[in-house]
Formats: C-alpha cells, sequence, structure tokens
C-alpha cells in the first residue's frame, strides 16, 4: 500500500512538474525559443516549430497524467520518454559545451548545472517507480488529496533544486 501511495505522489508530481515547465516556457517564450537556437544549436525554423510544440507537449502531458489511471499510466510513460530524452540530449550537450541554457521552469539566462541534471535523473526514477507501482483506483480522496500536497512540496523543491543544492555547497563551505 505504501508504495502504491508513493507512485501517487509521483504521478501528481510529474504532472506539476510538466505544468509548471510548460508554464515557465510559456512566458518567457520568445527567450526560449532563442535558447533552442542559440544555445541548443537548433535551426532558427525548427525552433519555431518546437518551442510551441514542447510547451504543448508538456502541458498535455501534465493533464494526461492526472486524468485517471488509464490515461496516468500512457502520460507517465510519454513524460518517462521526454524526460529520459531531454536529459541524454542536455547532458551530452553540457559535457561537450559547458554552457547550455534550457529555459527551465522560465529560467532563460542561467545555464543548466550538474545539479539540474541530477534532478532530471530523479524525475526520471520516480516516473518508472510510478509506472511499477501504479494501481491507485481504489485510493480514497484523503489519501489522494494528500497525495497532490506531498507533491506540491517536492515539486517546489525540484524547480528550486540548483538554487537549494548551491545554498547547501556554499553553507557548508561557511560562504552563508
Amino acid at each position: 500500500m505504501a508504495a502504491i501511495f508513493i507512485a501517487e505522489v509521483f504521478r501528481y508530481f510529474l504532472a506539476f512538474l510538466l505544468f509548471f515547465a510548460a508554464l515557465g516556457k510559456y512566458r518567457t517564450f520568445s527567450q526560449f525559443q532563442t535558447n533552442l537556437t542559440e544555445s541548443l544549436g537548433l535551426g532558427r525554423g525548427f525552433s519555431a516549430w518546437l518551442a510551441p510544440a514542447l510547451v504543448g507537449l508538456e502541458f498535455g502531458l501534465a493533464l494526461l497524467i492526472v486524468a485517471g489511471i488509464a490515461f496516468s499510466y500512457q502520460g507517465m510513460l510519454a513524460a518517462l520518454l521526454l524526460f529520459s530524452c531531454f536529459t541524454a540530449f542536455i547532458g551530452y550537450k553540457y559535457v561537450k559545451e559547458g554552457i547550455v541554457k534550457c529555459s527551465c521552469f522560465g529560467e532563460s539566462e542561467r545555464s543548466v548545472s550538474g545539479f539540474d541534471l541530477l534532478r532530471n535523473v530523479l524525475v526520471i526514477l520516480s516516473a518508472a517507480f510510478y509506472l511499477a507501482f501504479a494501481g491507485a483506483a481504489d485510493m480514497a480522496w484523503p489519501a489522494l488529496l494528500t497525495a497532490a500536497a506531498l507533491a506540491l512540496i517536492l515539486t517546489v523543491i525540484a524547480i528550486e533544486f540548483h538554487d537549494l543544492a548551491m545554498l547547501l555547497v556554499h553553507s557548508s563551505k561557511g560562504y552563508v
């Protein structure tokens, strides 16, 4: 039962994370499109097509994941594929070029860090956990609301993961 509850937390977590990722890209849309072209090396025409497609895909997956157990599983499978491909691509660019801007959650000026890649690996693992243990069709509403509340906390931590990790690094060195 605990694994099913944790899977539900991860289901809401990925839905919230995808929603806020899409919202961040939408809010800084022109910079997101520029980052696709300049930082990731994609052509202008392809970036003009890809930018709205990614925003729409993230919004759509967020809705699909919260829609219900049958749709959630398919949405989570797609989110796992999306995060895996994206993390592999960004990780490759990060190792190859060092400085990559991806507009994660609307942060269009900050470069990707190892902490961002670690966050994405943890997101991938949470999606895989959900896929392995999904089965909340009979969970009571209070349990689902609790799972959603915990997922919101995880979402805030994930969105601010780089800053939190840097704060911990600096505080351990006595800089804070």
